[in-house]
């Protein structure tokens, strides 16, 4: 993402695969990383882009590991990233190049990187791509995987994204592109591969299908299914989308018995009430964890809020219960760029719906809460209000609009729950460094929480006797 007045600062600790080496460029006596300003702010997971601005600087192709370490200088906005590489196959450093042993880096980074790669393999947290074999692995996997179906490889893989969470691989093939997804492990994270294939036959043109799934190393290959929606679409269009995804879920409904056998985890309410009181009468500790931004966790008396209002949270799951809008499949991280417009040809959807790897069974209002969150800071007029209303009406044969809008009430605080927990989940069971956004919206969702426990306090009626789900 690019903000007028910043610079991103990035330096590369590119490692040699078979043994504790370090490329250094510069003079004799003055060698440093590689590293390069861009303009802007980068999110370097976007591999594709990094790598090839390291290409320039070391005069080879290389393979983008994972990030060291970020911080930014909101005063100076200048954002600074060390990203850790490795050569792809021979490589013939630039004019200058060295590579250097552990015992003469003085770089802590760079040292850490060696240290790390000793085990060979990644430590606990860290994704398996992390490590410069992988990559040459899940190349050989995919072109395999495309022979046998016929597809003829056209040119070099390319990484695509790399992060704490995902690895994405494109390879051109005679069909066009296709697409390699790896996905990391983590509590309330799904086999995406199993989930996506079961929710595309039943949802067909809506969810794309996979080509092959390897379920053992959490990789999916997917043909190129065409640009997602993304941020900037029009209202219109947003309309249409929540919509279309109502009509999903109110269609999923009839298959919970199946989505849960496909590996959607049970998110529902009662589970949900369950989390709030085994985890935010000791919220406190989660702030304590690597992985959570502590600039921005919460202060000692939002904690003490979120305690106090664990007895309202699970009333609240206990009248959102009582209402007949049923559990169904939950998307989890619903939003735009997660979103694309379906081939007609494929099936009935106006809509491809993809990246499933939060997929559960839970309350809907649950996924529509989070989308109209890209819109909190900058929608004007009443369009939160306009998406919120073209959903709830597509459940309008499940109740009036009044209990429609009691319902979504009770869902705020508990859909901010929902996120606030599976967001603690990642950073609980991922090795930092952790992209930023990740790290803070755990306290986000929390803020969330609180700030819809006090409007449903305002509006609500009296919360029915023996509502507890």
């Amino acid at each position: 993402m690019s903000d007028s007045g910043w610079r991103a600062r990035i330096r590369w600790v590119v490692v040699r695969p078979h043994d504790p080496a370090v490329l250094l460029l510069g003079e004799p006596g003055a060698l440093a990383l590689p590293e390069a300003e861009l303009p802007g702010q980068v999110w370097t997971a976007e591999a594709e882009a990094t790598t090839a601005v390291l290409r320039t600087l070391v005069g080879f192709d290389a393979v983008s590991l994972r990030s060291v370490e970020e911080d930014e200088d909101q005063a100076a906005r200048v954002q600074h990233a060390t990203l850790a590489a490795a050569p792809r196959g021979e490589a013939a450093p630039a004019p200058g190049a060295r590579w250097v042993g552990p015992q003469e880096l003085a770089a802590a980074a760079a040292a850490r990187v060696l240290d790390e790669l000793a085990g060979g393999r990644p430590p606990s947290g860290r994704a398996p791509w992390a490590l410069p074999g992988w990559l040459p692995a899940a190349e050989r996997w995919l072109r395999a995987t495309l022979d046998a179906l016929g597809h003829v490889v056209t040119g070099p893989t390319r990484q695509v994204r790399v992060w704490e969470l995902s690895c994405v691989l494109r390879a051109p093939t005679d069909r066009g592109a296709v697409y390699l997804k790896a996905t990391v492990s983590s509590p309330l994270f799904v086999d995406e591969g199993a989930v996506t294939r079961a929710l595309a036959e039943l949802f067909p043109g809506r969810v794309p299908a996979p080509l092959a799934v390897d379920p053992d190393r959490g990789w999916m290959l997917l043909a190129d299914f065409g640009g997602e929606l993304g941020w900037d679409a029009p209202a219109e269009l947003r309309e249409d989308v929540v919509r279309a995804f109502a009509r999903l879920q109110i269609e999923a409904a009839a298959h919970v018995d199946r989505l849960l056998a496909a590996g959607c985890l049970d998110r529902r309410l009662a589970w949900l009430a369950a989390e709030a009181q085994a985890w935010l009468p000791a919220v406190a500790a989660t702030g304590r964890l690597p992985g959570i931004d502590a600039a921005t966790w919460l202060s000692a008396e939002e904690a003490a809020e979120l305690r106090g209002a664990v007895p309202q949270l699970v009333a609240m799951c206990g009248e959102l219960a009582t209402h007949a809008v049923p559990a169904t499949l939950v998307h989890g991280d619903l939003h735009l760029s997660n979103v694309a417009h379906a081939n007609v040809a494929d099936g009935p959807g106006d809509y491809l719906f993809f990246d499933w790897s939060d997929a559960c069974v839970a309350h809907p209002f649950v996924d529509l809460h989070a989308f109209l969150q890209e819109d909190e800071d900058q929608v004007e007029g009443g369009l939160r209000a306009r998406l919120r209303d073209a959903y709830l009406s597509e459940w309008s044969s499940f109740e009036p609009a009044g209990r429609l809008l009691r319902a979504w009430r009770l869902a705020e605080p508990l859909g901010a729950l929902h996120h606030a927990v599976s967001y603690r989940s990642i950073v609980a069971s991922v090795a930092p460094p952790i992209d930023r956004h990740v790290a803070q919206s755990t306290a986000y969702w929390l803020r969330k929480v609180l700030a819809g426990v006090a409007a449903a306090r305002d509006t609500a009626p009296a919360v029915p006797a023996g509502g507890r789900p």
